[in-house]
């Protein structure tokens, strides 16, 4: 694991493409993080909170925890609040000539899980792919836990069929989230029942800095891969989503900058590009630009705050990707 401590603050504003801009010639694929299928589950419905409690009990953590197919529950006890997940990042980057694959794993599973699943869909959607090469490389793009399910898939899944030439982590806990050491810790508390299996989804106590300690030891880097990372730190206002987890995150990590959920620091893997400033955990998915939007529809109402151009910044990251030949 190499680290570039000389990596600059990147501000979305400041992000400029070449008029000469030239898609990668490889195929770009999106890797969602927790709680994500093609839609972000920002708050659970009842049924469904209770549905992974109960799940992660009775399975006991097996890989029927969390099924990848939607079923008739979804459609009959909706989520409280959920989005799509890649807010208009595939559509714009196939408008400027890349070729996107969106992928779907399960949202609360295992690390090792979400590898498989990972891995079996990208096996299919490559056939799909229109190549002279016989065998295709990839580019994966992933946001937050996805891109531990990636490091897992480059690791240790072998006899692919496919080659993967490039990894961009964005806001990735690689070395864990104090977000999930507390509400592992709260819930440990809360366990008055002692029950003897572990309450919530095996993903929260994988995403904890004690586990992640051991992943990184027994899931090293591949020599054929270019691995490069990006983090976001923000100071929340009182009304932000995020504002009373980054204050836990903050205090527990002893004041490290952090977007809510991982500090810059966990965010670091391969070569650092830079820290998106002003920017929270999922901000860099463009949801606030896509709640801003509806906000404005539904009241009536002019703009509620200034755009983020953050497509740019994903065209930034195919750019780059191009220019060394990916």
């Amino acid at each position: 694991m190499l680290n570039n401590d000389k990596a600059q603050d990147v501000t979305i504003d400041s992000v400029t493409i070449s008029d000469s801009y030239t898609p990668p010639k490889n195929p770009i694929v999106l890797c969602h993080g927790l709680s994500g299928f093609d839609k972000l589950i920002l708050i659970p419905s009842v049924f469904q909170l209770t549905t992974l409690i109960s799940n992660s009990i009775v399975h006991n953590m097996t890989e029927n925890f969390m099924q990848d197919e939607e079923d008739e529950s979804d459609k009959k006890y909706p989520n409280l609040v959920e989005i799509e997940y890649w807010i208009g990042v595939k559509k714009f980057l196939q408008s400027k000539g890349c070729t996107v694959i969106t992928t779907k794993v399960p949202g609360f599973g295992s690390i090792e899980e979400r590898a498989t699943a990972l891995d079996a869909q990208l096996r299919k959607e490559v056939q799909k792919i229109d190549s002279k090469d016989k065998r295709h490389s990839l580019n994966l793009i992933a946001h937050s836990m996805g891109g531990l399910d990636c490091r897992y898939l480059i690791s240790n899944i072998k006899n692919r069929g496919y080659d993967i030439l490039s990894l961009t982590t964005i806001s990735t806990p690689h070395r864990g989230s104090e977000m999930a050491d507390y509400v592992v810790d709260l819930f440990e508390n809360l366990n008055s029942l002692h029950v003897p299996q572990k309450i919530l989804p095996i993903s929260f106590y994988q995403l904890t800095t004690t586990y992640m300690k051991y992943f990184n030891l027994v899931t090293p880097n591949s020599p054929k891969v270019s691995y490069f990372s990006y983090g976001c730190s923000f100071v929340p206002k009182w009304y932000n989503v995020f504002c009373t987890p980054w204050k836990i995150v903050y205090q527990r990590s002893k004041g490290r900058p952090n977007d809510g959920l991982v500090t810059i620091d966990s965010s670091r893997w391969g070569e650092y590009r830079g820290t998106l400033k002003g920017m929270d955990h999922l901000d860099v998915i463009n949801w606030k630009n896509k709640f801003q939007d509806d906000w404005s529809k539904y009241f009536h109402t002019g703009t509620v705050g200034e755009k983020v151009d953050i497509l740019n910044f994903y065209l930034k990251i195919t750019d780059d990707l191009a220019k060394k030949g990916f």
